[in-house]
């Protein structure tokens, strides 16, 4: 029997043997990323989720409305967020869709189409940077980055385009020991969203709920010390 102690507990599954297991408590959790990390237009986005789940835990959120992944990475380089993400057992990632929006705004449709692959290749190198960073930060942080959602109503003129852009985007995000939340579900269903592209209080719970999917699916079972 494992005892929890304050906060709550991640044991991960076994991955060689049976018999080796890891129990991860999880204390302090960053958010990092754009206005969609951040909770924009809402009460404190995904981060009031998190509390629910990790009642007993610390929760910075570092986000920041329209910052790209080259922003991040410049702020990463700046060793401002070192002091949270040092002692972070969970970074949750949420960056890339300012790339793509700041290539629509700059050429349309067709402008977007061909620089779409030196965006793409840009906010891979900006992604590998960032994980470096990381990691150099906290070796043992788990790292859950969020892949890019398609709010678009399916009425509108570019869905179908959007949507083949968005699985194409998504190629580019994670490694090896980076842990990959599928939130394609949020674009299903059009009473979660804000506006075009920010969700709204239910979405983030939604957003929440694939999260705590994505883990339970890569290898952890979660307890809470909520009564």
């Amino acid at each position: 029997m494992i005892n929890i102690r304050s906060g709550a507990l991640f044991e991960r599954a076994p991955l060689a043997s049976k018999n080796i297991k890891t129990a991860l408590y999880i204390e302090n959790i960053v958010i990092l990323g754009d206005s969609v990390a951040y909770g924009y237009g809402t009460k404190g986005g995904i981060a009031n989720h998190l509390k629910e789940t990790f009642p007993a835990s610390s929760i910075t959120n570092l986000g920041i409305n329209g910052l790209t992944s080259s922003g991040l990475v410049q702020k990463m380089r700046t060793d401002s967020w070192l002091t949270p993400l040092e002692t972070a057992d969970l970074v949750l990632l949420n960056i890339g869709g300012n790339d793509l929006l700041r290539g629509f705004r700059d050429g349309g449709a067709k402008g977007l189409i061909r620089q779409f692959a030196i965006l793409k290749r840009t906010y891979r190198q900006n992604l590998l940077e960032i994980y470096s960073l990381l990691r150099q930060a906290n070796d043992g942080a788990i790292i859950v980055q969020n892949n890019l959602y398609n709010s678009m109503k399916k009425e509108e003129q570019y869905f179908g385009f959007t949507n083949l852009l968005f699985r194409l985007w998504n190629t580019a995000i994670g490694e090896k020991g980076v842990i990959v939340s599928k939130t394609d579900a949020m674009g299903k269903n059009p009473s979660i969203w804000l506006d075009s592209i920010h969700p709204n209080d239910e979405g983030y719970k939604l957003m929440h709920e694939l999260l705590m999917h994505t883990l339970s699916t890569t290898g952890f079972t979660i307890h809470s010390d909520k009564k």
